[in-house]
């Protein structure tokens, strides 16, 4: 069984998750070849990676033109390289970690003439907003949807009209979503965290891209309230809309700007994980409208942390209830947040959760079920 991988980005959690199951497709006896399509320059750590995607960055973010420009482009000849590789190496599964949604009424054309099988990852399976317009969003969903075979998500797949699959022609399989090993502590920001702590202060943190939907004013509503507590917001932007000066300003209208921390850049594993580690507890206190699984959840299983969770719809969400890794919080609510916050036991109560929950989690059961839903939909098609 031959195997494609289609990863179209050289950093950030899809990436990393790529080189994670890539391996695990590696290791698996039942693989003859696997191949892991990067960016040129990605894929470094993965024995089987192929960096033949166009780069996903060569313009500053300061020449927005150009870089959109640069984005469309490889939106459209990406896809299509990954088709000309899957047929010149006689690929049985194709699969996309990422998606170029942008692009895809012009590429989908191209995969509708396969000669195997596409899967697709759904790491953020509600595409509804990805556009300004609903219409564009689900119509160009839709067309990426109409050449899949396989779609695999993580816990909760949301009740959306791509995915109604009226004439079954579609199999959907629910995946766990592996667990990334822990890395060596940063030492800059493990000293960083430490002379706040030695203020008599316990971190509270909220990491990864900055993203409204993390709620971060109503974080830092409650370290207003919360004379103890230091908020620690790390992570970069990455669209125009959100702008962290806002953040650092609602801090100074809320007078805590001192004890209010950002770390405003992309974090490696290394700096993740360190912060991870030593926070006293982790934030993942989305609003109501987020709808997708975490990686981030599957970071933090090492250290078995203290964490709070919203206790909405998503994928995420999900996992924190079924597992029992966490405190669910009513969502968008700043009382309740400062309430939870505030009365977290010393012990940690579900710490040994975190143990069952890396269990579930492997990489290896991961492919084991992308292999056997691969067969089933095989066996399907001859009993026809």
């Amino acid at each position: 069984m031959n195997v494609a991988i289609y990863s179209n980005s050289s950093f950030g959690g899809c990436y990393e998750y790529a080189k994670q199951i890539a391996q695990a497709y590696c290791n698996n006896a039942e693989i003859k070849n696997c191949y892991a399509l990067f960016p040129k320059g990605g894929g470094k750590g993965c024995s089987c990676a192929v960096p033949k995607l166009m780069k996903d960055k060569i313009f500053s973010r300061k020449i927005l033109l150009l870089g959109k420009i640069y984005f469309i482009i490889r939106s459209i000849l990406n896809p299509l390289k990954a088709f000309r590789f899957a047929k010149k190496n006689n690929i049985n599964l194709f699969i996309f970690n990422d998606f170029d949604q942008v692009s895809s009424f012009f590429w989908t054309r191209m995969f509708k003439k396969r000669t195997f099988k596409v899967a697709i990852i759904l790491h953020d399976p509600d595409r509804t907003a990805y556009f300004s317009r609903k219409k564009w969003s689900e119509s160009s969903m839709q067309r990426i949807m109409d050449v899949v075979d396989i779609a695999f998500y993580h816990e909760k797949l949301p009740d959306l009209p791509y995915y109604k699959n009226s004439d079954q022609r579609i199999l959907y399989a629910k995946i766990p979503h592996g667990i990334y090993p822990p890395t060596p502590d940063d030492l800059d920001i493990k000293q960083t965290i430490k002379k706040i702590k030695d203020s008599g202060l316990k971190i509270v943190s909220i990491t990864g891209n900055i993203r409204t939907e993390k709620n971060y004013r109503l974080a830092i509503q409650a370290t207003a309230k919360i004379s103890n507590i230091a908020l620690l917001i790390a992570g970069r932007t990455v669209t125009t809309q959100e702008n962290i000066d806002d953040y650092k300003n609602y801090a100074k209208e809320n007078n805590v700007e001192d004890r209010v921390f950002f770390l405003t850049k992309y974090l490696n594993n290394s700096e993740m994980s360190t912060i991870l580690k030593y926070s006293d507890i982790v934030l993942l206190y989305y609003s109501q409208t987020f709808k997708s699984q975490s990686g981030i959840l599957n970071s933090l299983t090492p250290f078995s942390p203290k964490l709070i969770v919203s206790d909405t719809d998503s994928g995420m969400a999900y996992s924190a209830r079924r597992f029992k890794l966490a405190k669910m919080v009513v969502p968008d609510n700043v009382d309740a947040l400062i309430d939870a916050i505030k009365n977290y036991p010393e012990q940690n109560p579900y710490e040994k959760s975190w143990k069952v929950f890396e269990e579930y989690s492997s990489w290896k059961r991961n492919i084991e079920i992308q292999i056997s839903t691969y067969q089933k939909i095989l066996q399907t098609k001859n009993d026809k």
